[in-house]
C-alpha cells in the first residue's frame, strides 16, 4: 500500500428521484478528458458524458443522451460534490432551464 492509499476516494451512494445511484469519484488520470478550458458547446457535452461514465461506469452513452435535464443538472451536481469542485456549466444550464420554464409559462 502506498504512501497516497488513504486519499483515495470512496464512492458515494446518493438518492435521485427516489432511486439509489453509486458515484464514484473520478481519477487524476482521467483529469485530461475533461479539462479543456475553451471548449466549443459540443465539447462541453461530450465532456458531461464522460465525466458521468466515469462517475457511474455502468451507465451506457443512450441512457445519458435520454436523461431529462433536471436529472442531468442533480447528477452532475452530486458528482461535483463529491469531487470537491463546482462547475459554472451546470449554474449556466440551470438559469437556461428557468428562463425556458419561465417562456412556457407566460
Amino acid at each position: 500500500m502506498g504512501s497516497l492509499n488513504k486519499f483515495l476516494g470512496k464512492p458515494k451512494v446518493v438518492n435521485l428521484n427516489g432511486e439509489e445511484i453509486t458515484l464514484s469519484p473520478l481519477k487524476v488520470k482521467d483529469m485530461h478528458l475533461f479539462s479543456k478550458q475553451d471548449a466549443t458547446e459540443e465539447e462541453k457535452v461530450k465532456m458531461s458524458s464522460d465525466i458521468l461514465k466515469l462517475s457511474i461506469p455502468d451507465t451506457t452513452e443512450e441512457e445519458i443522451e435520454n436523461l431529462p435535464l433536471e436529472v442531468f443538472i442533480k447528477l452532475m451536481e452530486e458528482i461535483n460534490k463529491l469531487n470537491g469542485f463546482t462547475d459554472e456549466n451546470i449554474d449556466k444550464v440551470r438559469a437556461l432551464k428557468h428562463r425556458m420554464q419561465g417562456a412556457k409559462s407566460e
